[in-house]
């Protein structure tokens, strides 16, 4: 099973890095001896974004801690602003349906540590990029987008849009990045395609496990 965009150019997959930091950390587990912070209510999906950009572009240029203690504080900033089980429904589409409750438990947990294991690595790449917060625009279903621009390094002038649901506790979390046109939930939606039309679902569900305890191996 091929997970990776093949049509990816270097440029993407640079930014991708930057994008991981920001965004895909945020789906590392929890320190279990070490409390999340509550995310703030922000006025706005912007707001949030601004916030979150600050403190992550702080730890990153923090070169006085190792790659891991990075990854860790990156997981306590970001650990609350994403939907991850939203954004496994989105990934599976249609066939969300096909697996019962355990069974989507189980995918959204797989599906988050896949994330995390095919984008957390890349922390050490970033460049010292800056991220400007550019405009928010209304989406459908009461969605916003958060439109941000990469400045410096080859990635320079790269958009990345951020797409914006709130929960049920009225705050904003992100269901989806988009990078210079290509969506992350999207994308992987097109990788699992022709796992999911050989086996189902349930298959799909197996070669993450599979997958996720290979890199569990080599870490």
């Amino acid at each position: 099973m091929n997970m990776r965009n093949s049509t990816s150019s270097k440029r993407k997959s640079e930014l991708a890095a930057l994008v991981a930091a920001i965004a895909v950390c945020a789906s590392l587990p929890a320190a279990a001896d070490e409390a999340v912070p509550a995310a703030p209510a922000p006025d706005s999906a912007k707001q949030l974004i601004e916030k979150t950009v600050v403190q992550v572009l702080a730890v990153l240029r923090d070169t006085s801690r190792t790659t891991g203690q990075r990854r860790l504080a990156l997981e306590k900033i970001a650990h609350a602003r994403f939907d991850f089980r939203t954004m496994a429904r989105l990934v599976l589409a249609r066939d969300w349906k096909r697996l019962d409750a355990a069974k989507r438990d189980e995918f959204v947990d797989q599906f988050t540590t896949y994330l995390a294991n095919d984008y957390g690595s890349r922390i050490d790449r970033y460049q010292q990029q800056d991220v400007k917060v550019m405009d928010e625009q209304p989406k459908p279903h009461g969605d916003s987008e958060v439109r941000t621009k990469i400045v410096g390094g080859e990635s320079d002038g790269a958009i990345v849009a951020y797409r914006m649901r709130k929960g049920k506790d009225g705050n904003w979390q992100i269901i989806d990045v988009v990078i210079e046109g290509i969506s992350l939930v999207a994308n992987f939606r097109d990788q699992f395609r022709e796992v999911i039309a050989r086996g189902g679902p349930e298959a799909l569900l197996q070669k993450l496990k599979e997958k996720n305890a290979a890199a569990a191996a080599e870490a």
